[in-house]
């Protein structure tokens, strides 16, 4: 092995070492995980939220007696498709919240004192030991190379995934993530100032008094045509803020860290086939 190349290998070891020692990027890589999964687990509160919100709106019924008739609308049916469509994304947080959980767990497993203190003593091991081999100039076994840079990339993946994870959420998906959340806030708004308040309040009344109390303040509190628009709009703009954030969760925590892996996969492989010239 030529003396800059096994130099550069040592330093390489060296920094390695005083990462994997001081441990600064799993504490960078824990914290950006630990805002992923809130991130996350607000979007599914928020989803759960709306959810049941909706439920409450397609209960309420309005009643109408044209031309003597008797008539009862429900204008919360309109919701039904956007009910669909926010339970399934709270399946995907659901979903995308465990893969996070399972990256915040190789992130502890990687700092683990005990494997910390193994391959940074590996690491030394390997550069004393290309050292000795350099000196005595002999052949040195590739087998104890490639063990330790393939530690190397089996410390520091799961921060450096953490890592990456959270650069290409704050460069590409931030500001949408933000646009998206406030369209669910604005579309719980949207829907609770346009649900009876006896629905939302579930109050202990008899049946006969919620029934007195909806027809004495439903003429002067609603007006149907204006309420189904309200509702349609709400769906709407629930429609394209919940698939955009699906999106964002999606590419972030779960394609992302597969595209990663795939790399960490084949890097891995590459380093174990190659030949070095040690």
């Amino acid at each position: 092995m030529k003396i800059i190349n096994l130099w550069l290998i040592i330093i390489s070891f060296a920094i390695a070492s005083l990462l994997a020692g001081s441990k600064a990027l799993d504490y960078h890589g824990e914290q950006y995980t630990d805002q992923a999964l809130k991130r996350s687990l607000v979007a599914f509160a928020v989803a759960r939220g709306l959810n049941g919100l909706i439920s409450v709106a397609q209960e309420a019924e309005i009643a109408m007696q044209p031309a003597g008739v008797g008539l009862t609308l429900s204008p919360g049916e309109i919701l039904d498709p956007i009910n669909d469509l926010i339970e399934r994304f709270s399946v995907v947080m659901l979903v995308t919240a465990s893969a996070i959980g399972v990256q915040k767990l190789l992130l502890t497993m990687g700092a683990w004192s005990f494997f910390n203190v193994f391959i940074i003593a590996f690491w030394i091991f390997t550069a004393g030991y290309l050292l000795l081999k350099h000196h005595k100039k002999k052949t040195a076994h590739p087998l104890v190379l490639k063990i330790a840079l393939f530690l190397v990339l089996v410390r520091f993946a799961a921060p450096l995934m953490a890592l990456g994870s959270e650069a290409l959420y704050q460069g590409f998906l931030a500001d949408d993530y933000q646009v998206a959340s406030a369209g669910l806030e604005q579309t719980e708004n949207q829907i609770r100032q346009n649900t009876p308040e006896e629905e939302l309040l579930q109050e202990e009344l008899g049946t006969l008094e919620k029934t007195k109390r909806w027809f004495a303040d439903a003429a002067e509190q609603f007006d149907v045509k204006k309420q189904i628009a309200a509702y349609q709009a709400a769906a709407d703009q629930a429609s394209q803020s919940v698939i955009k954030l699906i999106t964002i969760f999606i590419v972030q925590n779960i394609l992302f860290p597969l595209l990663f892996i795939v790399l960490f996969i084949k890097l891995g492989k590459s380093l174990i086939n190659k030949r070095h010239p040690i």
